[in-house]
């Protein structure tokens, strides 16, 4: 093969090797570095609950055949070698997915980082754990009388992978609590030094609320930490939605009894 030749056929490798590239699908718990280092890139900020389930997609866009390995690994080790990716041809080449599955995130995860790499290519994509705990505590009166307001207090984990937090972070967090928890994100008050979220809620609407059972809290009562609460001394939650309002019926009740005590 003549010089020529060598070079036009190097030059084609290095064109396919070069389109060929990695990014990690839509996902609204991925986020960017508010003001990444130079080299990291590559790296997301996966934000997330203890008790949350993630599926994180993996993806190698314009790849051309034949088809690598596509390796996925936790704290670099591999936990999964993708056997059947998904691969799909269309007019840019070859579309290669896999994914990763996390059933249960766990508060040991914090310190924890996940990364997909293909054979085919010097490149890889990183995510690191951001995991959130959560502390909830009630006075005694409250918790004798099921009446009132208790404290949340969500704190990242001390292991979670970077010191340096995040504008993205904190946007995300605040707004995964306030989904949970059916406020407006402002009423979340935000410690960024050490990485808390507290707001208050009526108590009847944290007892059955199942997104915050899965995170298997800390509970807190009167200053004594206990196992639910359970301890607290309520019958069957009174609380109802409406149009997507958490509502204690026992509450407007009470509040409806004053009123009519004093205009009568």
């Amino acid at each position: 093969m003549s010089p020529i030749m060598e070079l036009l056929v190097m030059m084609l490798t290095l064109s396919s090797v070069v389109s060929q590239h990695m990014d990690w699908g839509d996902n609204p718990d991925l986020v960017e570095e508010s003001d990444p280092i130079q080299g990291r890139e590559h790296i997301m900020r996966l934000v997330a609950l203890v008790g949350d389930s993630i599926d994180l997609e993996c993806q190698v866009l314009s790849a051309s055949q034949p088809v690598g390995k596509i390796l996925l690994k936790k704290d670099g080790k591999i936990i999964i070698q993708a056997e059947d990716p998904i691969v799909e041809t269309n007019q840019d080449g070859v579309f290669i997915e896999a994914h990763l599955k996390i059933d249960i995130i766990t508060e040991e995860m914090g310190a924890s980082t996940v990364s997909c790499e293909y054979s085919e290519i010097k490149d890889s994509i990183e995510a690191e754990f951001h995991v959130h705990t959560l502390q909830i505590e009630a006075s005694k009166e409250v918790c004798e009388t099921c009446v009132g307001d208790i404290e949340l207090i969500f704190k990242e984990t001390n292991g979670s992978s970077s010191t340096t937090r995040s504008a993205n972070v904190y946007r995300r967090i605040q707004s995964k609590i306030a989904e949970m928890t059916n406020v407006q994100s402002g009423a979340i008050s935000v410690n960024k030094s050490k990485s808390e979220y507290f707001l208050s809620r009526p108590i009847a609407t944290i007892r059955d609320n199942n997104a915050i059972l899965a995170m298997k809290p800390k509970y807190i009562i009167g200053g004594t930490v206990v196992d639910s609460l359970d301890h607290c001394k309520c019958g069957p939650s009174s609380a109802r939605t409406i149009s997507g309002i958490s509502v204690d019926i026992s509450m407007v009740i009470a509040a409806l009894s004053a009123i009519v005590a004093i205009c009568s």
